[in-house]
This record gives structure tokens, C-alpha cells and sequence, in this order.
């Protein structure tokens, strides 16, 4: 498996795992936020990761 079908995975589970978040890589950071994304500005409660690993682990401590 290659690190790019590594990340896909690891992001499709994120999006079965914690529905209602929006999931979103832009310029080499990751963004889990509830609902949709305006693409202008960022809403109250976005998580900010530098890798989908980090992010998985931010939204894992919310669920608890």
C-alpha cells in the first residue's frame, strides 16, 4: 500500500467515524469542521492538523 492510498483511508474512515464533519486538506494541512465549509472562513470549533493522523486523533478526543 502507498502512503497516498494510506492517507484516503485513513481520511474515508474519519468520514464514516465522526459524521457531521467536514474533512478538508488545504495547503498541506488537514481541517475537520460540523457542517459545510464556505470556503472563505473557517467556523468557531475547526480543528486544525498538520497531518490526517493528527486530525483523527484531535476529533477521537472530542468523541470522548
Amino acid at each position: 500500500m502507498t502512503a497516498a492510498e494510506d492517507v484516503s483511508d485513513l481520511v474515508a474512515a474519519m468520514r464514516r467515524e465522526f459524521p457531521g464533519w467536514t474533512i478538508v486538506e488545504v495547503g498541506g494541512r488537514w481541517f475537520a469542521a460540523r457542517g459545510m465549509l464556505n470556503g472563505e472562513q473557517l467556523p468557531r470549533g475547526t480543528l486544525e492538523a498538520g497531518s490526517p493522523a493528527e486530525l483523527y486523533l484531535l476529533l477521537d478526543k472530542r468523541r470522548s
